[in-house]
């Protein structure tokens, strides 16, 4: 693959830092990819609003840039001998970004609208193992029932049905951070304009220009202003990726969001300090409509298509950015690699035959050059996501023959896909997962009958059976053992496309210090860690 030798020649690594010299040290510039589809701490459901959110809101937990768990608007908390029930302390004289006091009635009103159906979150089954979570969720139970009480006004108790090493992390989730209820209240859905937001974490709304650009301004009110070092970051939704390129060269962008895929080598030869590549908790992959009749009754079709794609190809002559051919449904490094053996057998067959047998079902599932097969595959505007379209499109094309299969490529404006792919208005879509928090958990729940997450509408009892008896066994390896014999179930449905783990990759300018990227395997950023030269 050619490499551009002209936008690389355009502005060395030297300009670029220099150029940055003279910048506002209290505001940085960081490109985040998009718009945010929703700053609704319940509706959001994406990494670019996450992103956000993270500097916007805070909750019970926080964390550092190692991941591990830290305090956060709670100081300290204790948990039950039988890892049921969670005693949260709020830390004193917490506020608003208006000045009004946050309060335990503030994290109880957030975590039951989480919860709350006619909320709708995507997000609601992190309250499923809250007591009566499940119940509520289904419309069985009021909110005000869910397992999360206040004490006093500092101090939160949540009751779990079983005991969840992972709790602790769910609680630094956007989706479970504190809002005002007094706000919400009044503002009702217009809660998130950004004349009416208050927030609880390091940062508030300044301005929204939506396409051009979102600025925040820092939180005065925020428990830990003093150690907030950049006043005003401004997100950039940038969806060029040459675009961002080219203004991080003019010092106009600190932090990119990621970087031009054919250039990845030039870049980091050109930008050896500045270029990091980092391993993600992080799966792409296709949902097939379980929806449409020619997908769910017909696994043959899928194992073919799943089956005909050449994940070391895209990974080494599509992307090049060190990502990982996948053949399972999570990723081989969660839970440090404990379900990395539960994947596909026929990963170790030589490419031959796994071409005849993607043909063989193909053929068995009554496709071919009499009766073509006709596919559209959805992704959101992104370079990246359409040469993997174009290169999976042609692989069929291939496997299969050009009379036997017609494939059309879709995209999207990123607000669209997502409200398209939520109402299952498409028949193959690209999707993507980042790992919440490190548990297999924030995988399994991908496939679970009627979760919102669920994308591919995919649905097996057996599977949600196995699944709910390893999220109530406190023995940790029949826990490992249950969730195993799940996911080979899911896997032998054929409910998704695997196709690689990723990476992320991007760049940081010189005089961006505090940020370290080395551990933080699932991408999650605060702006708040930033200081700038």
């Amino acid at each position: 693959m050619a490499l551009s030798t002209l936008s690389l020649s355009a502005c060395s690594k030297k300009d670029a830092a220099t150029s940055a010299t003279n910048k506002n040290q209290n505001l940085i510039t960081v490109d985040n990819g998009e718009d945010p589809p929703s700053l609704d701490t319940a509706i959001a459901q994406d990494t670019t609003s996450a992103r956000v959110l993270y500097d916007l809101f805070e909750g019970l937990t926080s964390f550092d840039q190692s991941l591990k768990v830290i305090p956060g608007l709670a100081e300290k908390w204790d948990i039950s001998p039988d890892g049921k029930i969670y005693t949260f302390h709020l830390r004193q004289g917490l506020k608003f970004s208006d000045g009004s006091p946050i309060t335990a009635d503030d994290v109880v009103f957030s975590w039951q609208r989480l919860a709350d159906p006619k909320v709708a979150s995507p997000y609601n089954n992190l309250t499923a193992n809250i007591v009566n979570g499940s119940a509520i969720i289904a419309g069985k139970l009021s909110p005000t029932q869910l397992g999360v009480k206040a004490l006093d006004a500092n101090t939160v108790q949540i009751s779990l049905n079983h005991p969840d090493a992972a709790f602790l992390q769910i609680c630094t989730m956007p989706n479970a951070a504190t809002v005002s209820k007094a706000n919400l209240l009044k503002f009702g859905q217009a809660w998130t304009n950004p004349k009416n937001m208050v927030t609880s974490g390091a940062y508030k709304i300044k301005d929204w220009v939506i396409k051009g650009n979102l600025m925040l301004t820092k939180n005065p009110n925020y428990y830990d202003a003093k150690n907030v070092s950049v006043a005003n970051v401004n997100f950039l939704p940038i969806i060029d990726y040459n675009a961002s390129f080219n203004r991080y060269k003019t010092g106009e962008i600190d932090v990119t969001y990621s970087l031009p895929v054919d250039q990845y080598k030039a870049i980091k030869q050109q930008y050896p300090d500045q270029a990091q590549t980092v391993s993600m908790d992080s799966l792409y992959y296709y949902d097939f409509n379980m929806n449409l009749a020619k997908f769910k009754d017909n696994p043959q079709l899928r194992q073919a298509l799943s089956m005909a794609v050449d994940r070391n190809a895209i990974v080494k002559d599509v992307l090049g950015q060190d990502q990982v051919p996948i053949y399972g449904y999570v990723t081989a490094s969660i839970e440090a690699g404990q379900f990395a053996d539960v994947k596909y057998a026929w990963e170790s067959w030589p490419r031959a035959q796994q071409i005849a047998k993607a043909q063989e079902l193909f053929k068995a599932a009554g496709y071919g050059p009499n009766h073509p097969l006709e596919l559209s595959i959805s992704y959101n505007t992104m370079d990246l996501h359409k040469k993997n379209a174009l290169a999976v499109a042609s692989m069929w094309q291939q496997v299969f023959g050009a009379n036997s299969i017609k494939t059309t490529a879709s995209n999207q404006e990123w607000k669209t896909f997502i409200q398209a792919r939520n109402k299952g208005d498409y028949e193959i879509a690209r999707d993507a997962w980042s790992a919440d928090y490190d548990s297999v958990d924030t995988y399994t729940n991908l496939f679970l009958c009627g979760n919102p997450l669920n994308k591919s509408k995919y649905c097996n009892p057996a599977y949600d059976k196995l699944i709910l008896q390893a999220q109530n066994t406190q023995d940790a390896q029949q826990r490992i053992q249950l969730i195993k014999q799940a996911l080979q179930i899911a896997e032998n449905d054929y409910a998704i496309i695997p196709l690689y783990q990723y990476t992320y990759y991007r760049l940081v300018n010189p005089r961006v210090k505090g940020y370290t990227m080395t551990n933080n395997h699932l991408d999650h950023v605060m702006s708040k860690w930033y200081k700038l030269d």
